[in-house]
């Protein structure tokens, strides 16, 4: 049966009615009117429903009017000191994120060349060897240093038992004794770092050629 012309017009008024009833209530409701709880320089705090302009920047709270519940927290605005010191934190960042892919890309080459865990860990154990000698070399400069050192300043303390002037010879080649032990030591420390990094290397390389060999990613032998 077909229904009367005025009927369909009412149906199409109450569909509309609903549907600008709809739209009203989202947008009552994306308007609810908000209150702000903040504290000022004396602890106080305070409920308002707007701002004040000296508090823009500050720390707050946004609550629903009607619940009452808390919408949103704003922390307050960073000094110029602390936006320095986030962007300097953030650049460290990037740095480090760089530097851990640019390490595992230059691993990832270093590894591929391998085809065996053996093979691998004869090459470093060939670049520890050099180390070893190095430092050996170095601590060996040291002692001889140290006993020459230990000569010079017992002639020096002779003359001044004797009451003589120490000679400015005897005074100079002390002095340069003294510096090349101290050099010598800063290259004992920084072989024994390169040794220590070196072992690490190794260690992260054997990890990776596991990694890899697992793929199928390792060149067969020949």
């Amino acid at each position: 049966m077909t229904r009367p012309r005025s009927t369909l017009m009412l149906l199409i008024a109450t569909v509309l009615a609903l549907a600008v009833a709809s739209v009203a209530v989202g947008q009552a409701a994306s308007s609810e009117r908000r209150l702000y709880r903040w504290t000022d320089a004396s602890g106080k705090v305070h409920y308002t429903d707007a701002l004040p302009p000296e508090v823009v920047d500050k720390a707050r709270q946004e609550l629903s009017a009607q619940t009452g519940l808390v919408r949103e927290a704003v922390g307050r605005a960073l000094t110029a000191e602390e936006r320095l010191e986030a962007a300097a934190r953030a650049e460290a960042e990037a740095v480090r994120r760089t530097w851990i892919e640019n390490t595992r890309r230059a691993d990832e080459a270093r590894v591929s060349s391998f085809r065996s865990e053996n093979e691998l860990r004869a090459a470093y154990a060939e670049r520890a060897s050099i180390l070893n000698a190095t430092l050996a070399s170095l601590q060996a400069a040291i002692d001889a240093q140290r006993e020459s050192l230990m000569q010079q300043l017992a002639l020096a303390g002779d003359a001044e038992l004797a009451a003589r002037a120490v000679p400015e010879r005897n005074a100079a080649i002390i002095d340069e004794l003294r510096r090349e032990i101290i050099n010598q030591e800063q290259a004992v420390l920084l072989r024994a770092a390169e040794q220590q990094a070196l072992q690490e290397e190794l260690e992260r390389l054997v990890v990776l050629f596991h990694q890899r060999e697992a793929k199928g990613l390792v060149p067969a032998a020949p």
